[in-house]
């Protein structure tokens, strides 16, 4: 009987493992999209360094541009490629209903939250998800990644006019991550492997109540 509670106990912590890096991975992988970009970079062109190919294109475009009807002479020395960087970070889209603008518009929305809302969000998120996956204060870190969700639910749901049915489908996707927060919470006393458990910090001693 007690090997069985201990297989059972043990199927509780793989299925809390499961929902826990579930979580962690979507939260700090959305959270480093927002970091993303794209930069030209310099490629070598015919056995040029780098530095040389840059140069050599750099001239070819003044010839080009000085010879009417004129090509450039060398192949293009630069690539577009996918960076990740601070200069890069971009919460909210720049354009479209759901950007910093569109969110201003919306008389649900106070204007002065849009703007820090926005610089925190990428940063959130990576944070929370390091500190699910690394077991840090495992319950209260699912109840704000629950607050967080929650809020991104809201963003949906006052833009239903201009969205349309996308608004509905948002606020539903967003749903289900509520309800594997709220599993995750309910299997939580069978977690194993914290860094740092519930109960040792000041702020989240509630939790061993």
């Amino acid at each position: 009987m007690m090997n069985q509670d201990k297989c059972n106990n043990m199927g509780y912590t793989m299925a809390f493992w499961l929902l826990r890096l579930w979580l962690a991975v979507r939260c700090i992988f959305t959270g480093l999209v927002k970091f993303q970009g794209t930069e030209e970079r310099v490629t070598d062109v015919g056995g040029l360094s780098a530095e040389e190919a840059k140069e050599l294109q750099e001239l070819a475009n003044e010839m080009a541009s000085t010879a009417a009807g004129g090509a450039p002479v060398t192949e293009k020395a630069t690539e577009t490629v996918n960076v990740l960087g601070f200069s890069h970070y971009e919460a909210l889209p720049a354009k479209g209903p759901m950007s910093v603008e569109g969110f201003c518009q919306s008389p649900l929305m106070p204007e002065f939250m849009v703007g820090p809302y926005a610089a925190v969000l990428g940063y959130a998120l990576i944070v929370l998800g390091v500190m699910l996956l690394l077991g840090i204060c495992t319950r209260v870190t699912l109840f704000l990644q629950g607050l967080l969700f929650i809020s991104l639910t809201y963003g949906f749901v006052i833009l239903e006019k201009s969205l349309g049915p996308a608004s509905a489908a948002g606020a539903a996707y967003l749903g289900v991550h509520i309800l594997i927060v709220a599993a995750a919470l309910m299997l939580a006393k069978y977690n194993r492997f914290e860094l740092l458990p519930c109960g040792k910090l000041p702020c989240c001693k509630v939790c061993n109540k």
